[in-house]
């Protein structure tokens, strides 16, 4: 199945106001920051913005990007699913109790996907994709029919690794 791309303006915004900041450096002569924020775009921003589809079918998952490299992994090496949260203010104290208070948490639609590279080694390296699908209940029930229901942890504040280590 195909699934389409939900994109969200105030990313753009966000952005376009990053790179506002960043240009403001060029008058002062100080042009190493834009250089920075320019090879940080290549990097971390640009291959999550060029994402257009994604693609479940023969139980193999599939990014398809744009200007980058797709990523594919098998439905198999799925970790957990998890509800990224984009946008997190934090707040309050630490100590032993309380760890980073979240005051305010906000994910926009969009779900982390952890996957291990080498499935049929355990402990092996976990990589995240994070996706953001148009029709987020048929996104689920897709991949609820591709992988174990217990990993996908939407609306549960359990880890599923925790799940994984008491089922044991």
């Amino acid at each position: 199945m195909k699934f389409a791309v939900k994109r969200h303006w105030w990313m753009w915004a966000v952005g376009a106001l990053w790179h506002i900041f960043a240009s403001g450096f060029l008058r002062v002569g100080v042009w190493q920051v834009l250089f920075v924020v320019i090879l940080l775009d290549f990097f971390l921003i640009f291959p999550e913005a060029s994402q257009f589809r994604y693609d479940i079918e023969y139980r193999q998952f599939t990014v398809k990007r744009f200007f980058y490299s797709d990523i594919s992994f098998s439905c198999e090496a799925i970790v957990s699913v998890e509800v990224a949260t984009l946008f997190t203010m934090r707040g309050g104290f630490r100590s032993a109790a309380i760890n980073d208070l979240k005051i305010y948490s906000e994910s926009f639609g969009a779900f982390r996907i952890m996957y291990s590279e080498n499935p049929n080694r355990p402990g092996g390296r976990r990589k995240a994709v994070i996706v953001s699908p148009k029709d987020k209940e048929a996104f689920l029930d897709e991949l609820r029919n591709n992988v174990d229901p217990q990993i996908i942890m939407i609306n549960n504040q359990e880890s599923a690794f925790k799940k994984k280590k008491d089922a044991q």
